[in-house]
């Protein structure tokens, strides 16, 4: 099978395209820079890429020539308030000229990598394949919900798109920091906050074996959750000190002064002679988390 995949040098991207190409599959890659994608893969692992943009259909449409799938994998992660008309433009139209131009060419099967935040509802209990669009306020969880309602419009009409919803990703091998390592970063060298709610980690490599599968078994189209494990954040300094044999700095706040906090920040983050891994929108999702199904 050749799957052609938006977002081979990202955390996801890369660990499902590794994943593929292990299976015995061919992949086409769909990159901003052939220089990182070399050092990623070395030069020999990947002999079909296309240099270009998610939102230029005509990259798009020369790298998905002769695929039988297509994984859309590429999505700006931001919950900086400064990234807000970037990550919202990019993540929509990317999805709509990607996954568009799929349904356009007839792929048998799309998957499109979504996210929880584009279920998230802090009002609900839990969160399952049957959830909503959520109600997300800023830019990057309203970008995703976006993208959601389109793909989920696509889905009506009978196109064979598969959704996975990974929630925090982390793992080895990760081409640049994500956020969530970032986070991860700060709670061993920094504070872990004990605040309400909790966070759900998943490894990229399931998240990537889950791709791997719906591709080979074919289920039936629809959508489908990839939750991990929910930990408390109580749970998680816990865990993280059993694993590093280390006394972590443990600091209880109440959820509304995180968020203020994070929103104090993004109006001062400029001016900061350091980065701080907090802002008004992840400080949202950490302290009003609904777990996943």
């Amino acid at each position: 099978m050749r799957v052609m995949i938006t977002g081979g040098t990202g955390f996801i991207g890369y660990h499902t395209a590794t994943a593929l190409l292990e299976a015995g599959h061919e992949v086409s890659l769909l990159v901003r820079s052939i220089d990182k994608m070399l050092n990623l893969y070395g030069e020999k692992r990947i002999r079909r890429y296309t240099r270009g943009d998610i939102c230029d259909a005509g990259s798009v449409k020369k790298a998905m020539r002769g695929c039988d799938a297509v994984i859309h994998a590429a999505a700006m992660v931001s919950t900086e308030a400064k990234d807000a008309e970037r990550v919202f433009h990019s993540n929509v139209e990317g999805a709509r000229t990607v996954i568009g131009a799929a349904i356009d060419a007839g792929v048998d099967s799309i998957i499109h990598v979504s996210s929880v935040t584009a279920l998230f509802d802090p009002n609900a209990r839990v969160l399952d394949e049957n959830s909503p669009p959520g109600t997300a306020r800023n830019a990057y969880g309203r970008s995703k919900v976006a993208c959601e309602r389109y793909v989920r419009e696509c889905q009506e009409q009978g196109a064979p798109i598969y959704i996975s919803y990974p929630a925090t990703v982390i793992g080895p091998d990760d081409p640049g920091l994500t956020e969530p390592h970032v986070g991860m970063q700060a709670y061993l060298t920094a504070f872990v906050p004990l605040i309400p709610s909790g966070n759900q980690y998943v490894d990229v490599r399931d998240v990537a074996e889950v791709h791997l599968r719906l591709l080979q078994q074919q289920p039936a189209a629809g959508r489908y959750l990839v939750g991990g494990h929910y930990l408390k954040w109580p749970q998680l300094a816990d865990l993280l000190e059993e694993l590093t044999q280390r006394r972590l700095l443990k600091i209880p706040a109440t959820g509304g002064f995180m968020r203020l906090a994070g929103k104090t920040l993004d109006r001062v983050r400029e001016h900061l002679p350091v980065a701080i891994p907090m802002s008004e929108e992840a400080m949202d999702y950490a302290t009003r988390w609904v777990p996943m199904d």
